[in-house]
């Protein structure tokens, strides 16, 4: 038995095995978000079905624009976190410190979500966990980012 060579990684060269893990995470991260913010625009959009069958409230036609709104501003930013590891991908220049940027921001608003929704007397656990994961793995992706520079 002859010996083998070393074996080829699939990650790009110019990020190396725990970047492209990073840049992985941070690209599906942002899938999901967007998805998400499409969901509560959605949701803002069709806010009047709620009330079939019972009285609508007055102020029915202004009701959803927050989640609308919302739901924008969250797909825009999931798209901004997906376009920012598209970018690290086909290595562009500075690609690497906007994902690095985005991961970060992504982390703060979490911690900072997740810290309002914790003082909250009626908190939902499954959101707050959530939250919290997300600023553990977004947290990480830009720590991983910023140490593993080339």
């Amino acid at each position: 038995m002859g010996r083998r060579g070393p074996s080829h990684s699939l990650a790009p060269e110019h990020l190396g095995e725990a970047a492209s893990v990073a840049m992985l995470v941070v690209a599906i991260g942002g899938v999901a978000i967007f998805i998400a913010g499409v969901a509560i625009a959605v949701a803002g959009l069709t806010m009047g079905s709620h009330f079939n069958g019972s009285t609508p409230p007055p102020n029915l036609s202004s009701l959803g624009y927050g989640q609308l709104l919302g739901g924008a501003g969250l797909g825009l930013f999931g798209l901004v976190l997906t376009g920012s590891a598209a970018a690290l991908l086909v290595d562009l220049p500075r690609s690497r410190m906007i994902a690095i940027v985005t991961a970060a921001a992504t982390a703060a608003l979490s911690a900072g979500a997740s810290a309002l929704l914790a003082g909250d007397t009626r908190r939902d656990p499954i959101l707050l966990s959530a939250l919290v994961l997300a600023f553990v793995v977004f947290g990480g992706a830009a720590a991983v980012l910023i140490r593993t520079r080339r």
